[in-house]
């Protein structure tokens, strides 16, 4: 019987084990979902950042001073 019981506990194991790999496996997806919003905001906001300098740099030159420095990153 002590067989028996191993055995069933060792199943449970396993299917104990796939549930959890199956949560891992949603929570990786969310997180990449997650990450390509982030790669698509971080975008954004360095084509905002890139249009502001662009003013600063154009409003600099109109009024003759010299363009501030750019920080390249």
């Amino acid at each position: 019987m002590s067989m028996f019981g191993d055995a069933v506990t060792a199943i449970r194991q396993v299917i104990l084990m796939q549930s959890r790999i199956d949560q891992l496996d949603q929570r990786m997806t969310r997180m990449a979902s997650d990450m390509e919003g982030l790669t698509d905001a971080l975008a954004n906001m360095r084509d905002r950042v890139s249009r502001l300098e662009g003013i600063i740099e154009g409003a600099a030159m109109a009024s003759g001073r010299v363009a501030p420095p750019r920080i390249d990153g």
